[in-house]
């Protein structure tokens, strides 16, 4: 009987765990910034060199996203802010507003319902926004994290260098995430029934 209460005990603070984990993530479904290169065949993206999308959140139109070019020209650093330009609900497009010398990365920031994410993106010759490869014309060479990036990472970055953390995130695609947020959700649901059963047997 002392086993039996003590197992039952074990799997009541591990849904606890569990909900207190998954739920709050299900529910308000996360904040990422996903970027790729524009096609060339829609006039939609004239002259847009990226395209910025906000997802994870309920309502993307309301994330606040802001954008500079950080670069290098004759040794001399400089930072150029950038304009979004909303293309369609949640859809912003980049414009080229950076001079083609120097060495050149893109950082972008998103904030939304207290989530932040940040994305470094490194330009080729030129300061032109390259594919990452021949493979995916339009996935880009971006670094993703859950805040935003520091000027120390940017310079490393602007060196050459990996940024602090060293990731090398792929840009994630919008159905990934929606399959980790509903794996999320699934656990959740599954741990809040458990514990309801789990409190009645006691």
């Amino acid at each position: 009987m002392f086993d039996r209460t003590v197992a039952n005990l074990k799997t009541f603070w591990l849904t606890l765990f569990m909900v207190l984990t998954f739920a709050p993530q299900a529910l308000a479904g996360g904040f990422h910034l996903s970027v790729e290169i524009p096609p060339t065949d829609n006039s939609q993206f004239k002259n847009a060199v990226l395209l910025v999308r906000p997802y994870g959140c309920k309502k993307p139109s309301d994330a606040t996203l802001s954008a500079t070019a950080e670069g290098v020209v004759k040794g001399e650093r400089r930072t150029v802010p950038l304009r979004l330009t909303s293309i369609s609900e949640g859809v912003y497009a980049i414009r080229q507003e950076w001079p083609a010398e120097g060495a050149w990365v893109l950082a972008i920031n998103g904030t939304y319902n207290g989530h932040d994410t940040g994305v470094l993106v490194r330009l080729g010759a030129n300061g032109r926004v390259e594919p990452k490869s021949q493979s995916s014309r339009h996935e880009v060479n971006a670094q993703i994290v859950p805040r935003k990036f520091t000027r120390e990472e940017i310079d490393k970055a602007l060196a050459g260098g990996k940024t602090m953390d060293g990731s090398k995130a792929a840009v994630p695609s919008v159905g990934a995430t929606k399959m980790g947020i509903g794996i999320g959700s699934g656990f959740g649901l599954a741990a809040l029934a458990l514990l309801i059963r789990q409190g009645r047997r006691h």
